[in-house]
């Protein structure tokens, strides 16, 4: 009994020559220490199932004559090239059908690639990789199987919306009529419906109040992105079954449930309604819903039996201990994941095969100047939003800063979620990187942030203040960098200086301290305000009688007498005017002693009421000559 292939389940053939079991469908070896035996570019010469790929007319020579005086070796010219070409290209297709195990469908997508070629004539490179990728989902789609665009663009490394792009301009080109054969397509159908039901106040006729409710608590864009893989996963898994040969339709509806349920992590009862109320979008039965729905179902117990962690299915005594429906809702996430895993390990190889020929540049700038470009946005500070954010409410922000944009929930999401989901559902990776302070860990015991609920000293830890002070080491070494011991040298000093007793006989210097002016001697004003006040009184009779009076008794003798020494020198300008030019006229000895025994005698008698107005301060540098001989000599 002859092996079959474990590829594409074909019939298998002996060689001698090889030592193994070879397919006669794809050429695989059924012994895996062997190597995969693969046709070569010249072995397509021969080649009778693909006549479009070799022309037996053309040029055979060494040599041939262009332009006159040039020669060209055989094999450097336009039609040489395109020929190397297809036949790279026509080796990329077959593993590419070899990858999704259809390998009679690779003369069809050829053929498809070739008249593609005559009347678009495009160019070598990205390109042609992207129409081959379009040629294989259109054979496919032609086969009644789904077309997996998706996986053909991640296989061959092309952005998916250029190969759909070239999928609707061959179709239009060759004018193809092909029918929807991917049950993804209506998967947004069925998502926009549910969701339009739900954003109805109203109760919804066709469904029960606990399914109702039920279905307003679950996400229904991760649903539609689950039911999504799993049809990509059965049409890459279950190639041969009998549901990707019916109509799309109800397949859809029985994979959005599926999706809705595993969202749910529960089953969905009753199940009937659910069905009919899907399928009524789609114009299909209550019935065909669910036939399709058992058997998907069965498919995905069958799955999840390689996945050791999960929940199997088992009978004993008759009676299964968990129900087949309940198993598949629970690892359906589970083994989706699994297996889309495994099937990028295995296709990572592809992914880097070289196909003969170099890209072309002006294709790979069309596909980046194509894109829009992008907007700058201001930048917002998003610290300072989380943190008032948490500190208005603790349970409606993420415990840490860290997490990404694409990683955070809605922000409608976030404020409706219970605290459980919160904690079950939030990534661990910032609690890891950065665990939540004392400050979130009470404010979420003890509901709140305020005063009365956390007092400062819970804050911080036994010895913990003490450790962020500086010690007395660190003082004295910052006080040396820093020069910190000269200026507490040089206050110290004005200060001894400032609180030292004057000596008998010595003339007082004064220091100014940076005390406050309370506590200033100097500072203090000995004016008497009520002898001021009569002072400045103008009028009366002996107004000029006790002026010398008055004076004494404000203590304004020093002022007095130093304005009268300096009128007693200076001349009135009616006297300077008739003295000759250069001739200075000054007193006698006599008079200028006699005046100032005259006010030395004032001096002694009241100085004991001594008034000081001022500090002295030294000459402003700035100012016209005639100021500075006035401070000079005042």
């Amino acid at each position: 009994m002859s092996v079959r292939c474990r590829h594409c389940d074909a019939a298998t053939v002996w060689d001698d020559a090889v030592g193994s079991a070879i397919c006669i469908s794809c050429g695989s070896l059924a012994d895996p220490s062997q190597t995969v035996l693969t046709t070569s570019q010249y072995g397509n010469q021969n080649d009778t199932t693909e006549p479009s790929l070799w022309n037996s007319s053309a040029s055979t020579t060494l040599k041939s004559l262009r332009a006159g005086n040039n020669w060209d070796l055989a094999g450097q010219g336009k039609e040489s090239r395109d020929r190397r070409n297809a036949y790279a290209m026509a080796d990329m297709i077959k593993s590419l059908a070899v990858s999704f195990n259809a390998t009679g469908l690779s003369p069809r997508a050829i053929t498809l690639f070739t008249q593609a070629k005559l009347a678009s004539n495009f160019r070598w490179g990205q390109k042609s990789r992207s129409v081959a990728a379009a040629c294989m989902a259109i054979a496919l789609r032609e086969s009644n199987r789904p077309d997996s665009i998706r996986d053909i663009a991640t296989l061959l490394g092309v952005p998916l919306t250029t190969v759909t792009h070239e999928f609707t301009s061959i179709t239009s080109t060759l004018k193809l009529s092909l029918d929807l054969a991917d049950p993804s397509v209506h998967i947004s159908t069925l998502h926009n419906h549910v969701a339009s039901a739900m954003q109805r106040h109203q109760q919804i006729s066709e469904l029960s109040n606990s399914l109702t409710n039920s279905l307003r608590t679950l996400c229904l864009r991760s649903a539609a992105r689950t039911a999504t893989s799993l049809s990509q996963l059965f049409a890459r898994l279950s190639t041969g079954h009998d549901i990707l040969r019916l109509p799309v339709p109800p397949t859809a509806c029985a994979f959005f449930i599926l999706a809705l349920e595993a969202e749910n992590r529960s089953l969905l009862n009753p199940l009937g309604q659910l069905a009919q109320f899907l399928g009524a979008r789609c114009h299909v039965s209550k019935s065909v819903v669910m036939t399709r729905y058992k058997a998907i179902q069965d498919e995905i117990v069958n799955w999840i039996q390689s996945v050791s962690w999960l929940d199997q299915y088992e009978i004993k005594n008759g009676r299964a201990k968990i129900s087949k429906r309940l198993i598949a809702v629970r690892g359906l996430k589970d083994v989706i994941k699994f297996q889309e895993d495994i099937w990028r390990k295995q296709t990572q190889s592809l992914l880097r095969t070289d196909f003969g020929f170099e890209d072309d540049p002006s294709e790979e700038n069309v596909l980046v100047h194509s894109k829009p470009p992008s907007r700058k946005r201001p930048r917002l500070n998003h610290a300072l939003t989380q943190t008032t954010q948490f500190l208005l409410n603790p349970r409606r922000c993420t415990v840490s800063s860290t997490l990404s944009a694409a990683a955070k929930l809605s922000k409608t999401a976030t404020m409706n979620m219970p605290l459980a989901t919160y904690i079950l559902t939030n990534s661990p990776d910032p609690l890891i990187r950065r665990p939540p302070t004392r400050l979130q860990l009470l404010a979420q015991e003890r509901g709140g942030v305020e005063e009365a609920q956390i007092h400062d000293d819970e804050l911080f830890s036994a010895g913990e203040f003490e450790k962020l002070l500086r010690s007395e080491d660190e003082i004295t070494i910052f006080m040396q960098t820093s020069d910190w011991t000269e200026i507490e040298n040089r206050e110290k000093s004005a200060q001894s200086l400032a609180h030292r007793p004057p000596r008998a006989g010595a003339k007082r210097v004064r220091v100014t301290t940076p005390n406050s002016e309370e506590l200033s001697p100097w500072k203090k004003s000995r004016v008497n305000m009520e002898a001021l006040s009569h002072f400045l009184a103008v009028g009366g009779a002996d107004f000029h009688q006790n002026a010398e009076e008055d004076t004494a008794v404000l203590g304004l003798e020093e002022v007095v007498a130093k304005v009268d020494l300096d009128d007693y020198y200076s001349q009135d300008e009616e006297e300077q005017d008739g003295v000759a030019p250069g001739i200075i006229k000054t007193p006698s000895p006599l008079q200028r002693q006699k005046h100032e025994t005259d006010t030395h005698s004032r001096l002694v008698d009241n100085a004991g009421d001594e008034v000081i107005l001022q500090d002295w301060r030294p000459p402003s540098p700035g100012g016209t000559m005639d100021i500075r001989f006035e401070e000079e000599y005042d």
